[in-house]
């Protein structure tokens, strides 16, 4: 009996320690494979990448040996025979060639308006990226070169555009894709170029043209802002560009990160704020375009949401403004209650919380906001509303985790005057007079 318990126990120890062996090795192999695939990736992509300076050394040397009243893209400025983007397949791997060619005003002779020739040389960016196992990514190779004429500069004709990107604090946007488009110019100018990093693109010898340049400005995940055209909006307050020749047209865009609005609809105080869904919504920004034929303004931002049947809603990619929610006007429904207070202001890269409460909608109704002398809600108010006949109710404003923070809502009303009474702990009494029409919102600042 001991010897087979001797036996058992030297056998449970020779599993424990192959099992013991065998996590080592696959510990001490996964660390080979790594190293491996990382070598064979490092391998790779530097191979690649010398492959596409090959390239983009081969295209430099092909642009400098064309004349240079030919060195120009297809629908560039300057124009020519060089596509903007095209792509090379070599050693097994696609290569996607960059091309952007630009006129350069140098400082050294005056810049445009004041150099009356701000077409001094030519600048060749080439870009070359690739795909498969090391891709470039954001990586790829850039070469740049400059290209002057064989002799004195002369006139190309035309005027120079000049594009400025900025952010919502007046800051420069580098890196900006600025999309321009003039169809009708003879050669027809079709560009897609970056901003430098003072947030500009100055383009010397842009062909003439009458309100022809439809330009629009962007990021990865920012706004866009853009010009317009009659056709879209009848009197725009940025119009497609006008270039004159030998003048200079400027031209601003201002663009920034974009945000997220999450909304809640609920039911009123008297529900306990329970979930109501498949709210309509409208929601309209204060930016302005433009101005129609009737001389009405014509909003940037206006569109309409439901909320799912949780009474939720996401919208995503909103650019930074003073936003308005309103109900239709066949709604059901009317408003006791918001938080924060609406107008809702979105700032640029932020996510904004919006809670919704509604009540049954009546002939007259009136929900009074309550805040201080900076504009921050009241909680616990009390606020008491009599008119000349039986009327006689007094709620408390709502907390700050409640949809109706700061504010009191009154239904059932008559189309007549109400006298308000409130007070709160630390603030002066208000005695006042609101007259009531329809679904009025009536706001109150308390004194400290």
């Amino acid at each position: 009996m001991i010897v087979h318990a001797r036996k058992k126990l030297i056998n449970g120890q020779t599993l424990l320690a192959t099992i013991i062996g065998i996590v080592i090795f696959l510990l001490l192999a996964n660390v080979v494979f790594s190293l491996i695939k990382g070598s064979y990736l490092l391998t790779s992509f530097n191979r690649a990448r010398i492959t596409a300076r090959h390239i983009a050394q081969e295209k430099i040397e092909i642009i400098k040996n064309l004349p240079y009243e030919n060195i120009g893209t297809i629908g560039g400025i300057p124009n020519g025979p060089l596509e903007q983007e095209e792509t090379i397949r070599r050693n097994g791997l696609t290569y996607t060639v960059s091309t952007d060619i630009v006129y350069v005003d140098d400082e050294f002779d005056n810049t445009a308006p004041n150099d009356l020739l701000p077409t001094d040389y030519k600048r060749v960016r080439v870009a070359v990226s690739w795909e498969g196992i090391a891709k470039s990514r954001k990586n790829p190779v850039i070469f740049v070169t400059d290209i002057a004429p064989r002799g004195v500069e002369t006139t190309v004709g035309g005027g120079t555009l000049s594009i400025l990107v900025f952010n919502a604090n007046g800051n420069p946007v580098p890196q900006a894709e600025v999309q321009i488009r003039a169809p009708n110019t003879n050669p027809p100018v079709n560009l897609t170029l970056q901003t430098a990093a003072n947030g500009r693109i100055i383009l010397p010898g842009a062909p003439v043209c009458t309100s022809c340049y439809q330009i629009t400005a962007t990021k990865n995940g920012f706004s866009v802002d853009r010009t317009y055209s009659t056709s879209e909006v009848a009197n725009p307050t940025k119009p497609h560009q006008t270039v004159l020749e030998g003048q200079l047209t400027e031209a601003s865009f201002t663009i920034d990160r974009t945000s997220t609005l999450t909304i809640n609809t609920t039911n009123n105080r008297e529900s306990n704020f329970s979930p109501l869904g498949n709210i309509t919504l409208n929601i309209r920004g204060t930016k302005i375009i433009g101005t129609d034929t009737n001389d009405n303004p014509v909003y940037k931002y206006s569109n309409s949401f439901a909320t799912n049947s949780e009474g939720n809603l996401v919208i995503n990619n909103l650019e930074w403004d003073n936003y308005s929610i309103s109900l239709p006007a066949n709604s059901n429904y009317t408003f006791s209650g918001t938080n924060p207070f609406t107008p809702i202001t979105i700032i640029p890269n932020a996510n904004t919380n919006l809670r919704l409460a509604l009540s049954s909608r009546t002939p007259n109704s009136l929900l009074i906001r309550f805040t201080n002398s900076s504009n921050v809600p009241i909680a616990s108010v009390s606020a008491t509303l009599r008119d000349n006949g039986s009327f006689n109710q007094t709620i408390l404003s709502g907390q700050n985790t409640d949809p109706d923070y700061g504010q009191v809502f009154f239904d059932s009303l008559s189309n007549a005057n109400y006298y308000l009474y409130a007070s709160a702990s630390g603030f002066l009494d208000v005695n006042t007079t609101i007259p009531v029409s329809g679904q009025t919102i009536y706001d109150v600042i308390l004194s400290q």
